[in-house]
């Protein structure tokens, strides 16, 4: 079977979820954690984009098919 590689939204996921479990554990000097809190927001960021562009590409492609559909069951 071959190994599907990871996609950039997989990969922030995880570096976010890293950077959640380092912030949680508390063992960072300050600077640090704030250094990975603001990377952390600008992933979140990154990723709200990415979903949002995401889900408005599932609405024109719905809306699209739509009118297809729409359009072929009229001519019956």
């Amino acid at each position: 079977m071959m190994s599907r590689k990871k996609s950039g939204f997989e990969e922030q996921m995880n570096r976010l979820e890293e950077i959640v479990n380092l912030l949680d554990d508390g063992n960072l000097p300050v600077e640090e954690m704030l250094k990975i809190y603001e990377e952390g927001m600008t992933i979140a960021s990154e990723m709200r984009n990415f979903l949002e562009k995401a889900e408005q590409k599932v609405i024109d492609i719905s809306a699209k098919n739509k009118k297809s559909f729409d359009s072929s069951t009229d001519e019956n």
